[in-house]
C-alpha cells in the first residue's frame, strides 16, 4: 500500500499547484477531502474523501499515516483546521491556533487592529451597536469566503436582515458590521522570511459581477513607491508584532487616493489560481513559496519586489444567474489567450456567483497599459453559453 508523508486539506483545483509543488519536492502527497469529484483526489499518491473542517477525524487519519507535513489549501476552513491539528502534532509552517483565529476570523482581526492602531474600517459586532458607526455599511459573516452573505445597508432600519442573511453564511454564526470604504481593490501577497517580509506582490482586482468577489485581476507595477511602502511597513508591523512564523501573509486592501484599509487578512494561498497569476507574470515559483515553509525547506528568493516580465491577467468567468453550461466564448479580445482551465462540462448547470464559477482565463497583452486598462473590463469578452441554438 502507498505511504504518504505528506497531507493537504483540500482537493480542489486552485490547490493542484500546491499539490504539484510538494511533489516537487519529492514527497509523497495525499490529499483529504469530502468533495470526491475534487480534481486532487485524481492526482495524490493517495486520496482520502473526508471533510477537513472534521478535524479530529483529519487529526486521526495524520497519525495513523504518519505524515510529517500538514499543508492548507485555499480555504479558510483549511488553514484552521490545519493550524491545530499542526499544534497537536507539533508540526511546522502554522501559526499558534490562537493567531490563526485572530487573523482569520473578521471580528477578532478587527478588534485586533483597531486596539493596535492598524488602518481598518470601524467595525462593531452586534446589531444594537451599529449606531456607532457611519453608513453605508457592510454586514459580512466572520469565517465565510467569496463575498458569500456579504451585505451592503444604507440606513438602520435594513440592518436585521442583512445580519440574518450574514449569519446564515457563517461557519460560526457571527457577523461583523462595518464602515463601507469607497476606492479601488488590490491585494498584498509576501513571504515572511525570519520575522521580515523578504517578497511582496502588489494586484489590483476587480469584482464586475457579484460586487463582493474579485473575478478579474493582474499584477500591479503602476502604484505609487511610497504608498507600496506605506503598505508595506504596515504590514510589517503586523508581521512584527504577531510574531509570524515564516510563510505566505495574504491581505486585501482598498485605497482611496489618500489613505488605505486592510480589508482581509489570510495566511492560506488564495483561490482561483491566485499563485499562477503571479507565476506566470513574474516567473516566480509562488507555489513552491508557499508550501515550503511545511517541510521545513528554504528556498532561495532573491528579488524582494519581483519585476514583472510578462502582462498577464486572470479571469474568473461566472454569471449573475444560474444558467445551463454548454461552451465558452471569447469575442473581440485585444490580448491572447494563453490558458484556459475550464471547470464545467457541456450541459452542468452553472450556479450564480458567487456559489460557481465555469472557468479561469489568463490572458497577455502587448504591454502594461494595455494590461491595466482591460483587465477591469474581462468581462465584456468572455462569455458563457447556455445554448448551441443560434444567437444573434
Amino acid at each position: 500500500m502507498a505511504k504518504i508523508d505528506a497531507l493537504i486539506l483540500d482537493a480542489g483545483f486552485s490547490s493542484l499547484p500546491l499539490l504539484q509543488a510538494s511533489m516537487s519536492f519529492g514527497h509523497s502527497v495525499g490529499v483529504c477531502s469530502g468533495k470526491v469529484s475534487d480534481p486532487g483526489h485524481l492526482l495524490a499518491k493517495k486520496s482520502f474523501p473526508i471533510n477537513y473542517a472534521n478535524r479530529e477525524e483529519v487529526l486521526k487519519l495524520a497519525q495513523k499515516e504518519n505524515v510529517q507535513a500538514i499543508l492548507p489549501g485555499v480555504t479558510d476552513m483549511s488553514y484552521l483546521s490545519g493550524a491545530w491539528i499542526a499544534e497537536q502534532l507539533g508540526l511546522p509552517g502554522f501559526d499558534s491556533t490562537d493567531t490563526t483565529s485572530l487573523l482569520l476570523k473578521k471580528d477578532k482581526f478587527r478588534v485586533y487592529a483597531q486596539k493596535k492602531g492598524f488602518p481598518v474600517p470601524n467595525a462593531v459586532t452586534s446589531i444594537e451597536a451599529a449606531n456607532q458607526l457611519h453608513y453605508p455599511i457592510l454586514v459580512k459573516p466572520t469565517d465565510a469566503y467569496s463575498g458569500r452573505g456579504v451585505v451592503q445597508v444604507n440606513q438602520k432600519e435594513n440592518v436585521k436582515d442583512a445580519y440574518l442573511t450574514a449569519i446564515r453564511e457563517s461557519v460560526s454564526g457571527e457577523a461583523v458590521l462595518e464602515e463601507f470604504k469607497e476606492g479601488s481593490l488590490h491585494s498584498h501577497s509576501a513571504f515572511i522570511r525570519d520575522g521580515r517580509i523578504a517578497c511582496e506582490f502588489f494586484v489590483n482586482e476587480f469584482c464586475t459581477i457579484y460586487p463582493y468577489q474579485v473575478n478579474s485581476s493582474c499584477l500591479n507595477i503602476q502604484m505609487d513607491e511610497t504608498l507600496k511602502n506605506r503598505i508595506s511597513d504596515c504590514l510589517q508591523a503586523l508581521v512584527s508584532d504577531l510574531q509570524l512564523c515564516d510563510g505566505l501573509l495574504h491581505t486585501q486592501f482598498i485605497y482611496n487616493g489618500k489613505d488605505f484599509w486592510l480589508i482581509e487578512v489570510t495566511r492560506r494561498c488564495p483561490g482561483d489560481l491566485y499563485s499562477q497569476l503571479v507565476q506566470y507574470s513574474t516567473n516566480i515559483a509562488y507555489s513552491t513559496l508557499f508550501v515550503a515553509p511545511f517541510f521545513r525547506h528554504s528556498v532561495p528568493i532573491s528579488e524582494y519586489r519581483p519585476a514583472l516580465k510578462r502582462f498577464i491577467s486572470r479571469h474568473t468567468v461566472s454569471t449573475s444567474e444560474s444558467v445551463p453550461f454548454m461552451a465558452l466564448q471569447c469575442e473581440r479580445a485585444p490580448f491572447r489567450v494563453i490558458e484556459a482551465v475550464l471547470l464545467k462540462t457541456c450541459g452542468e448547470v452553472l450556479q450564480a456567483a458567487p456559489q460557481d464559477r465555469a472557468g479561469i482565463i489568463f490572458s497577455e497583452f502587448k504591454n502594461v497599459e494595455e494590461m491595466s486598462f482591460h483587465t477591469q473590463f474581462l468581462k465584456n469578452y468572455f462569455f458563457v453559453k447556455s445554448t448551441f441554438a443560434r444567437q444573434e
